[in-house]
């Protein structure tokens, strides 16, 4: 089920535009994929702000073992991903450090995890669940992978389904009870979620 759509699009610049197109893409697809699902609900865009923090994620993703936080990566160019982990991008023939989008996607989820342990009422209630990260980019084949092969985190958009689900089977086969998240649970945590939500531009007092 989709408990948050995106918010409306408000920006001017060609930058702005591109970025809105792939969020309209991976919101699409996961509307395609999960739209009628009974056990994976999306939000699309939360900008949640507490203190001087603000948690931000593209897509998150509840279902009953845990959260997953969905991030896009636009490669426009040939990457490479090295042994260390390190994300290195060319440009006019030159190697750059890039950001790992994987390690930027677990402090978000991290943050996002810190935030719901602070403020639901059972403390520790997130402590049990999984917290799972995956980067989606437009083609792998752009990608130069390190020796050990592809990485699990990194997929392309079409492909998240699949990986969504391969967790899913992953936290069945270990599961030693019922999924924490019940439907439910996952529709007050998304309204929750939502009521906190931030547009890009809004302060916390709008």
């Amino acid at each position: 089920m989709i408990l948050k759509e995106l918010d409306p699009f408000a920006g001017r610049t060609q930058e702005e535009v591109a970025a809105r197109i792939a969020q309209d893409r991976m919101a699409y697809q996961l509307r395609r994929f999960f739209g009628k699902s009974t056990e994976v609900d999306v939000l699309n865009y939360l900008r949640i702000g507490f203190g001087s923090t603000v948690a931000h994620v593209d897509h998150l993703l509840l279902h009953p073992y845990g959260l997953l936080v969905l991030e896009r990566e636009s490669l426009g160019e040939r990457v490479q991903i090295r042994d260390d982990g390190q994300w290195m991008r060319w440009r006019d023939g030159a190697a750059v450090e890039l950001r790992s989008p994987i390690t930027r996607a677990y402090l978000r989820a991290l943050s996002l995890k810190a935030f719901l342990d602070k403020n639901v009422r059972q403390k520790g209630f997130f402590d049990g669940v999984e917290l799972d990260v995956l980067v989606a980019v437009p083609d792998t084949n752009v990608i130069q992978w390190p020796t050990m092969g592809p990485l699990a985190e990194v997929c392309n958009f079409e492909q998240v389904q699949e990986k969504v689900e391969q967790r899913l089977a992953q936290c069945r086969r270990v599961a030693t009870a019922p999924g924490l998240l019940t439907a439910s649970e996952r529709r007050r945590l998304g309204e929750f979620l939502r009521s906190l939500h931030r547009p890009m531009g809004k302060t916390a007092s709008q």
